[in-house]
């Protein structure tokens, strides 16, 4: 899916280049802030919301005495502020959000940095470490990353049909949508226009296999176009990004919430509108383009299974996540599609049901991740929610609205359908954000479990009778108690990844 506004890497100058130059903040106040706000950069430029990146932002600060730091993060601007008292100036910086590539791996290593820090990690050493985090090399090649992105239209596919010529096909047209939307980006074309042309591709593959339909002496038998368009429109669709706007809005980041929002209209429209031309320019030029509006019927619930969890996995792959994010994506996402499917066999409906899954999901996630402080919390429930983006809902209703050359226009049918897409992205937010503000306080009392634990064992021993032990030179017993063991499991409140 198409969910990053650009991913040109944009070069990095590091902390010590800058303190080299003399470019650096003198204080250690000023090195926190300007620390915390590059901490920012990494985990929002890799799709994390933003109060998660205001909170991450936040241990930084705290953790090195900056209690009463204002910060915050508009969009792709952050924000902060810290007044030392006595009469001394505030330390004010602003901060441009860099379009780099989303990188899950770069965030885990981010993640433990935080932890560090809230462990005593001197500021120097932290700086030293962000910036070798910040250069560090893509975990595997792009070409894999592209390849996984491409095979998202080929596991959308598995809701529908098992045909492995279908599954072939989608994954060749999936990954050149996906490549042809990137190219346009490194040509600096605007998002609005990439989404328009990207909806002429689609119309053109679709046309393709119409063709193809109509001459079965090439011996390929019949292929849906419908299908095709399906898995290929769901390159383009951004129901993610607006999942990520609502849960924004859910957590009180209004302003952010707003400009994503509206950016998924912008994009929506986009869409509409290339779908739309490419109907009509087709319609013109007598090509026929075979498109139904009728809804696909999903699979039986195991397929659906291996569906959504094949998809999650390599929505994950392309944002470059690593081994124990994959294995924890996996286990959520076969969580959340069960739930998603035990709730509809209670005649619930699929808004309730989208409501479910994420959040049960979600509740064990932020248990299980906040005891493996390298797995991004926010990447695992990103990719545990793409498999429930509403893009048939919204694919069918685009097409109910403006017709096809086999169907005429009924916007308002079309309109119902988007209504329910909208509705079902709505739910997977909720969801999601209610299920992590149930998680964290269960998970940091868990977290205390071993830290309790060790306090009555040593408090035990405290209370032990004292040992006699022999000098070994031959002089007196001493007296000695067990010597306490130091707790092992240090505060959870900085046990926290995002």
């Amino acid at each position: 899916m198409s969910e990053t506004t650009q991913t040109i890497e944009i070069p990095h100058v590091s902390m010590q280049e800058l303190r080299e130059r003399g470019e650096l903040p003198s204080t250690k106040e000023g090195l926190a802030i300007e620390l915390a706000m590059r901490v920012g950069d990494v985990l929002a430029s890799a799709g994390a919301s933003a109060k998660d990146t205001v909170v991450m932002m936040r241990r930084i600060c705290q953790a090195y005495g900056l209690d009463r730091a204002q910060l915050d993060i508009n969009l792709n601007m952050i924000m902060a502020s810290y007044y030392p008292g006595q009469g001394m100036p505030p330390f004010t910086a602003i901060r441009t959000v860099s379009p780099v590539v989303s990188n899950l791996t770069k965030v885990s290593k981010v993640n433990a940095l935080v932890r560090e820090i809230g462990q005593g990690l001197s500021i120097t050493r932290a700086t030293k470490k962000f910036d070798r985090i910040r250069k560090s090399e893509l975990p595997y090649h792009p070409l894999l990353a592209a390849l996984a992105a491409g095979g998202i239209s080929m596991s959308v596919q598995l809701f529908f049909t098992r045909d492995v010529l279908m599954l072939m096909l989608a994954l060749i047209t999936g990954f050149l949508v996906n490549r042809f939307v990137y190219l346009l980006k490194e040509w600096g074309l605007p998002t609005f226009f990439q989404q328009l042309f990207g909806g002429w591709l689609v119309i053109a593959i679709a046309a393709g296999f119409t063709w193809l339909n109509a001459h079965p002496d090439l011996g390929l038998g019949y292929i849906s176009p419908t299908t095709i368009a399906v898995g290929c429109i769901f390159q383009l669709v951004v129901g993610a990004r607006f999942v990520a706007g609502v849960q924004d809005a859910i957590d009180g980041f209004y302003v952010t919430a707003t400009a994503r929002i509206l950016e998924v209209v912008l994009l929506t429209a986009g869409l509409v509108i290339g779908l739309l031309t490419g109907l009509d320019l087709a319609r013109r030029l007598g090509i026929n383009v075979y498109l139904s509006t009728s809804v696909l019927t999903p699979q039986d619930p195991a397929f659906q299974l291996i569906a959504a969890t094949t998809t999650a996995l390599l929505w994950a792959i392309s944002r470059y996540a690593n081994i124990p994010t994959l294995i924890m994506t996996a286990v959520t996402t076969l969580i959340a599609r069960a739930t998603f499917l035990l709730v509809q066999t209670l005649d619930a409906s699929t808004v309730i049901a989208s409501f479910a899954g994420p959040m049960v999901a979600a509740f064990i996630a932020t248990i299980l991740v906040r005891r493996f402080h390298r797995i991004p919390t926010f990447g695992v429930i990103n990719a545990m929610g793409v498999p429930f983006v509403p893009g048939m809902a919204l694919y069918m209703g685009l097409l109910q609205t403006v017709g096809t050359n086999n169907a005429d226009p009924d916007p308002s049918l079309g309109g119902t359908t988007l209504g329910t897409a909208a509705a079902v992205a709505l739910a997977i937010a909720a969801g999601a954000s209610l299920g992590i503000f149930f998680g964290r306080p269960v998970s940091e009392r868990l977290m205390m479990i071993p830290r309790t634990w060790n306090q009555l064992l040593n408090r035990g021993t405290d209370q032990a009778p004292k040992h006699q032990i022999a000098n070994p030179a031959g002089g007196k017993l001493k007296h000695l108690k067990a010597k306490k063991q130091p707790d092992e499991n240090p505060d959870p409140s900085t046990d926290k990844g995002i």
